[in-house]
């Protein structure tokens, strides 16, 4: 792309116009990309009309190049959805993402070939094999934003969720190493076994390469964050470029090799490697401020990022010059292939995996969801554009080039799973029933709307004291807002009756581990405990949090600090025991941290719930719930303080001096505290803030 001053004035035309796409598809519920991509197919005629060509002839100067799309775009696509995958989560669905990924992108893409070779010659358009084998390969990675935002929406399982976004993010990888293989064949010539081993090794050397050199990468990021984690914009900053700076360095790579030898690497395996890892492993150690900031940036990332795909593929389908009076009925067939080949590869995957019961079975109504909602985007598009334009395989003898047929063939697919299957996603949800949000949910919902609710009618009551509502206004409102108390009280009692009170405890105590979440972080950010110890809290409270979604909070082991399913942690443990060979072990001043820590948090999640409770003459949460919870907590901080006392007496002359650290450190965060108040009551801005933390938040002379 040239990057001319027009050029320039499009992209930002473009991008204005997507703003205002998204707020329409908030208002009307249809898919953000969907509205996207038919706002792009409409703009080419309508800029060709009389008197406006002359006016938005500029938008022609901007277009959807191999090199933007690759090295610009897709990177920061797949850095926001690594990044925020909850590898711990994965773990439980790791056979069927992984068999999906792998084994039904590889079956899918046999079978759209096969099937593409066998029918279309009987139409009269006769499809060598590898162009049928390439073709494949382009259209049978799935691409989930869509899909993701209808399933926030209606209230999709969390399980289902996650396979359909973690099929998506690793099928990319094996999709584009499987399309890079079968390209460099087509490319020097069929010769028998020989190129078939050579393929397989490749794509095998892909995969590994990729994984060894995104860890390698990732390991380096985490190092580098660690030491700049004090200073927010530096941290964001290096979180932002790794995935373009992995993904380069990978393509790199690919081109000169590595230490003088002929080496492939899958760039987009690498980056989804190392996102995952800074995502899971990194990106805890970062301040709460930090993490609010770094998120709302990606999320802002890949909004424009996506935005500017699904436009601009808009366009390239409306420019693309692709004769659909000569090529509507390949096309019409293959996108029925398509849709067929999906049904076949998911129930060949999910079936067998169900039978061998490796997880928790996959029930027909997801796998028919799993099936329907394989859209494609962004993906296939990136791919089919990486054809050199000067391709082309012996016996095509069309007018058109081989590359102009796989692009009418992946932009017919595109826009059949956007504008048939994306609208019906909803419908055939709610008619699986699929569309519920799940209890515990429900109950943390209702018990907060209650505790929202009662909080606005006593501002309000305030507010008509000191005058600012008039008598008449403010008995309307208050009838209003008594009337939504009710309602909301009357639901989480249908809520009590279908669940049973045991659901409230739940919800309460997976509230409670979240205050525990935050003061452990809040501790690490100010330097109360070490990494080592915020690691191995942090461990605890996923054991204990998914123990509570599982309904099994009864079973919690309050000891039990290994998580088995981190992979990263493990990994870095493991790596960290050589050369000695030995794990590290807490040292006495770790373990004061840690038991100081425990009873902290321990006093801030009573602390927390008994004021939601307390304050307002009726009671939020349920009595009984709410006693056995804070019992447990009150337990928890009486325990631990017990533990920090007989450390103290055992090794009081050794802790002494540390003792008066923690305390400085405590008085410290106590002095950042005032400096937030300050900042939520507008009193101070961040250069004030900043003189303030410099100059008086060292204790020592």
């Amino acid at each position: 792309m040239e990057l001319s001053i027009t050029a320039v004035l499009a992209l930002f035309t473009l991008l204005a116009l997507s703003t205002g796409v998204f707020f329409i598809a908030k208002r009307t519920n249809v898919p953000y990309t969907v509205l996207l991509v038919l706002v792009g197919l409409l703009l080419v005629p309508i800029v060709k009309l009389p008197y406006l060509e002359s006016v938005f002839g500029f938008l022609d100067d901007i277009q959807l190049t191999p090199e933007l799309l690759f090295y610009i775009f897709l990177p920061v696509l797949i850095f926001e959805s690594a990044f925020n995958m909850n590898v711990r989560k994965m773990i439980d669905s790791a056979w069927s993402i992984v068999l999906l990924a792998i084994v039904g992108l590889l079956v899918s893409t046999l079978l759209i070939a096969c099937a593409i070779w066998a029918i279309l010659p009987l139409i009269g358009f006769d499809v060598p094999f590898v162009i049928a084998l390439l073709f494949g390969a382009i259209i049978s990675s799935t691409d989930p934003v869509a899909v993701l935002a209808l399933f926030k929406e209606c209230g999709a399982p969390r399980r289902l969720t996650m396979i359909f976004e973690g099929e998506s993010l690793f099928n990319d990888g094996t999709a584009v190493a499987l399309f890079m293989v079968i390209l460099a064949a087509a490319t020097s010539g069929f010769h028998g076994t020989e190129t078939i081993f050579e393929g397989i090794a490749m794509f095998v050397g892909m995969v590994v390469f990729g994984i060894i050199l995104g860890l390698g990468m990732a390991m380096l990021f985490s190092r580098a964050v660690r030491f700049t984690r004090a200073n927010e914009f530096a941290t964001v900053t290096l979180l932002i470029i790794s995935a373009h700076f992995v993904f380069i360095l990978s393509e790199l790579i690919n081109e000169h090799g590595l230490f003088g030898l002929p080496v492939h690497v899958s760039s987009i395996i690498a980056t989804t490697v190392t996102s995952l890892f800074l995502g899971n492993y990194a990106r805890h150690t970062l301040s709460p401020k930090t993490d609010q900031y770094l998120s709302k940036f990606i999320e802002h990332m890949a909004f424009i990022a996506n935005s500017l795909v699904f436009i601009l593929a808009g366009l390239l389908f409306a420019s693309s010059g692709v004769d659909i009076r000569t090529l509507w009925l390949p096309i019409l067939v293959t996108v029925l292939i398509v849709a067929l080949v999906r049904v076949v590869a998911v129930y060949s995957v999910v079936s067998p995996l169900n039978s061998l019961k490796l997880e928790k079975p996959i029930p027909q109504s997801w796998q028919l969801l799993l099936a329907w909602g394989s859209l494609r985007g962004a993906l296939a598009i990136i791919i089919v554009l990486l054809i050199p334009d000067n391709f082309t395989v012996a016996g095509w003898n069309y007018d058109y080039s081989p590359k102009e047929f796989l692009l009418a063939l992946t932009i017919g697919c595109i826009l059949a799973t956007l504008f048939i299957k994306a609208p019906l996603i909803k419908p055939i949800m709610r008619k699986l029933g699929l569309d519920q949000p799940e209890p515990l949910s429900e109950a943390q919902e209702a018990d907060l709307g209650v505790y929202y609710l009662l909080t606005e009618r006593e501002r309000f009551k305030t507010h008509k004291t000191k005058g600012f509502v008039d008598a008449s206004e403010y008995r309307k409102l208050k009838q209003l807002l008594d009337h939504k108390i009710l309602s909301a009280r009357a639901a989480r009692d249908r809520l009590s009756e279908a669940h049973g009170k045991k659901l409230f405890e739940q919800s309460l105590h997976l509230m409670a581990i979240h205050v525990e979440k935050f003061t452990a972080r809040q501790l690490y950010v100010n330097g109360e405990i070490s990494e080592r110890v915020y690691r191995k809290i942090h461990s605890k409270l996923n054991v204990q949090t998914e123990k509570i979604e599982d309904a099994q909070h009864e079973t919690i082991d309050p000891g039990t600090s290994i998580d088995h399913k981190d992979v990263f942690e493990h990994l870095v443990n493991f790596l960290q025991m050589f050369p000695s060979g030995k794990r590290a072990h807490l040292s006495i001043a770790e373990k004061l941290q840690y038991y100081r820590a425990q009873m902290i948090i321990a006093r801030k999640a009573v602390k927390a719930l008994a004021t939601i409770q307390m304050s307002y003459k009726e009671p939020v949460f349920d009595e009984a719930a709410y006693a056995k919870i804070i019992g447990k907590y009150e337990h928890y901080r009486t325990q631990n303080a017990d533990k920090v006392d007989a450390l103290l007496a055992k090794h009081h002359d050794e802790l002494a001096p540390y003792l008066g650290y923690l305390a400085q450190k405590s008085i410290a965060a106590s002095s950042n505290r005032a400096i937030t108040y300050l900042h939520n009551q507008g009193v101070t801005d961040e250069e004030v803030e900043e003189a303030i933390h410099h100059k008086w938040s060292k204790l020592s002379t």
